[in-house]
C-alpha cells in the first residue's frame, strides 16, 4: 500500500510539473511568436524614400477578401494586382510630410485603364502638393508610357523623368459607345423601353445606332470639366498656362521624351539606374550601389499605424461603393438590405454621435435605393449624417445622398439623377 501511495504521488507531481512547464513553454513560445511578429513587420528605415506604385488602384473602401472575389481575380489573372484605400493613402502621405525617416517621394508605373477616377486623383494629387510645400522633392518617371491621368499625378513632382523609349500622350479626353440596336433587330429581339428623362442614356446602346443629342450634350459637358482640371492643374506644376497645354493635345498629341522636355512638360530623360542614383544622393548611398533605400506606399502606411483609442463618442464612417442592388449585394456592389441594416444599427447606438457616408455609385435599383434614402432620413432626425461623394455619386447614389444633414462633393464628381429606366427583352 505504501507502494502504492508513492507511485500514485510520483505519478501526479510528473503530471502537474508537466502541465506546468508544458503551459510556461507554451506562453513562451506565443509571446516569442508575437515578438517575432512585430520585428518582421514593415520597418522605416532612416533616410529612406517613399514609393508609390501608380497602377495600385485606390479605393474608397478596403479590398474585400470573399473567397469568390479572390478565386474570380485568380482564374481571371488578375490576382497579382493591389489597392490601397483613398484614406490610408492619403494619410500615409501626410505622415511622411513631417516624418524625419522619409527624405522624399518617387511616383512610378501607369494608372490601369479602369483604375482611380479623377476626384480620387484629385485629392491625391492636393496631399502630394502639400508634401512639395513641404520642402522634401518628389520625383516621378516612368519606362513605357503615361496618359491623362498619369500625368495629372506625375506633373506635380519638383523633377519629372521619362525614359529615353517611353511615350507622353496628352491628345484630349473622348468617351466611346457600343450600339447594339442593329444586331438585336436582325435577330429578332425586341426591347421595350420604360424612361422618365431625356438624359437617362444607358438605355441607348440597345434602341440607336448612334448618340442621342442630349447624351452628347452631357458626355461633351462632363469631357470639358475634367479636361479643364487637368490642364489647369497641370499647367500650374509645370509652370506653364492651360493653353500652352491645349495646343500641344491640338498639334501633338503622342510626343517623344525629347519633344516633352522641349515642351517643359518633363525636366529629364534618364533610364531607372540613373534614376536611382539621383535618389541615391537624397539617401545617402553610394551612388554605384544597385539598392535604394526605400519603402512603399502600403508597408509605410502599416508601419505607421497605431492603435486606436476606444471612445463612447464615436463617428462611423461607412463606404457606399459599387452599383446599388437589392438584397445583401456581394463584391463591388451595395447591398440595399445590408446598408440599410447597417443604418439602422448606427441610429440606436448612442455611442455613434454621428454618421459619415461615402458614396462612389453611379446608381442601380430604385426599390434598394429608396430603402437607404428611407434610413438616411430616419437617421439624420437623430443624429448628424454627413455624406462625401466620391468618383461617382449619380442617380441611385445620388438619392441616398440626398436626406444627409451635408453633402460634400470633389469637384469631379459625377453626380445627379436624371430620370429612371427599365428596359424589357421581348425574344
Amino acid at each position: 500500500m505504501r507502494d502504492f501511495f508513492k507511485y500514485t504521488f510520483a505519478t501526479l507531481a510528473g503530471i502537474i510539473l508537466f502541465c506546468t512547464l508544458g503551459i510556461a513553454g507554451l506562453t513562451a513560445l506565443l509571446v516569442t511568436i508575437a515578438s517575432s511578429s512585430r520585428d518582421t513587420g514593415p520597418q522605416v528605415e532612416a533616410d529612406s524614400i517613399l514609393t508609390f506604385d501608380l497602377s495600385d488602384e485606390i479605393t474608397d473602401s478596403s479590398a474585400a477578401a470573399e473567397p469568390r472575389a479572390i478565386i474570380g481575380a485568380a482564374l481571371s489573372g488578375n490576382g497579382g494586382s493591389s489597392s490601397i484605400p483613398l484614406r490610408t493613402a492619403i494619410e500615409a502621405i501626410r505622415r511622411a510630410t513631417t516624418d524625419d525617416r522619409i527624405k522624399g517621394l518617387l511616383l512610378y508605373g501607369s494608372i490601369q485603364p479602369t483604375g482611380s477616377g479623377f476626384a480620387t486623383l484629385q485629392e491625391v494629387r492636393q496631399t502630394l502638393e502639400a508634401f512639395r510645400q513641404s520642402g522634401k522633392p518628389i520625383f516621378s518617371y516612368n519606362d513605357v508610357q503615361w496618359q491623362e491621368k498619369d500625368y495629372y499625378l506625375a506633373s506635380v513632382a519638383n523633377t519629372v523623368l521619362l525614359n529615353p523609349s517611353s511615350l507622353l500622350e496628352i491628345n484630349g479626353l473622348s468617351s466611346e459607345s457600343t450600339f447594339f440596336a442593329g444586331a438585336l433587330q436582325k435577330y429578332g429581339v425586341g426591347i421595350q423601353i420604360l424612361r422618365v428623362g431625356k438624359f437617362k442614356a444607358a438605355i441607348e446602346p440597345l434602341t440607336r445606332s448612334q448618340s442621342s443629342p442630349e447624351a452628347k450634350a452631357q458626355t461633351q459637358a462632363l469631357l470639358t470639366d475634367l479636361w479643364n482640371e487637368f490642364t489647369n492643374a497641370s499647367a500650374k506644376s509645370r509652370k506653364l498656362t492651360p493653353q500652352k497645354i491645349q495646343e500641344i493635345a491640338d498639334r501633338q498629341g503622342m510626343l517623344m521624351p525629347e519633344q516633352a522636355k522641349s515642351a517643359g512638360l518633363i525636366d529629364k530623360i534618364a533610364y531607372e539606374d540613373e534614376v536611382i542614383s539621383e535618389l541615391q544622393g537624397l539617401t545617402g548611398q553610394e551612388r554605384s550601389s544597385e539598392t535604394l533605400r526605400q519603402i512603399d506606399l502600403s508597408n509605410y502606411a502599416a508601419a505607421i499605424s497605431s492603435n486606436r483609442q476606444s471612445s463612447n463618442n464615436q463617428i462611423a464612417i461607412i463606404y457606399a461603393e459599387g452599383d446599388i442592388v437589392s438584397g445583401e449585394g456581394g463584391t463591388g456592389q451595395i447591398g440595399g438590405d445590408a446598408l440599410a441594416r447597417l443604418l439602422r444599427k448606427l441610429r440606436q447606438d448612442d455611442s455613434t454621435k454621428a454618421v459619415v457616408l461615402r458614396v462612389n455609385s453611379p446608381g442601380g435599383s430604385a426599390t434598394a435605393s429608396a430603402l437607404v434614402a428611407r434610413e438616411m432620413s430616419l437617421t439624420k432626425a437623430k443624429k448628424p449624417v454627413i455624406v462625401s461623394m466620391g468618383t461617382y455619386a449619380a442617380s441611385g447614389g445620388y438619392e441616398i445622398s440626398t436626406n444627409a444633414s451635408q453633402i460634400f462633393a470633389s469637384p469631379t464628381t459625377v453626380t445627379g439623377s436624371i430620370g429612371v429606366f427599365g428596359i424589357l427583352p421581348n425574344v
